[in-house]
């Protein structure tokens, strides 16, 4: 009887994380021994600004006021953004201290 011989693949690996509102959603992915990649992206601007009217003026002036309000979008979701990365350094380098505290006690 011939010998099953196993040929190993290289591993990739991914994963999906969601925040409980599905507005943010992170996909990390890693193949083999790479660095994991990150994509991040907020589904409230997933839609591009866009304009609509019975004529060229309208449809024009529906979509600058469009824009306006897409900017005040992205400007409050770039700022919640930060907030919650000041956060995550924030708890980070409390941990970093914890452990630098608890080494040195041992």
């Amino acid at each position: 009887m011939a010998e099953i011989e196993w040929k190993i693949t290289e591993q990739m690996l991914s994963q999906e994380l969601v925040s409980t509102d599905n507005r943010w959603h992170i996909s990390k992915t890693q193949s083999g021994d790479a660095d994991a990649e990150f994509f991040l992206t907020n589904y409230d601007l997933l839609l591009s600004p866009h304009g609509t009217g019975r004529d060229y003026r309208e449809c024009f002036e529906s979509f600058i006021a469009d824009c306006d309000d897409y900017i005040r979008k992205v400007i409050a979701i770039r700022d919640e953004a930060r907030m919650h990365m000041e956060k995550l350094l924030k708890a980070a380098e409390s941990l970093e201290n914890q452990n630098r505290e608890s080494s040195h006690e041992h």
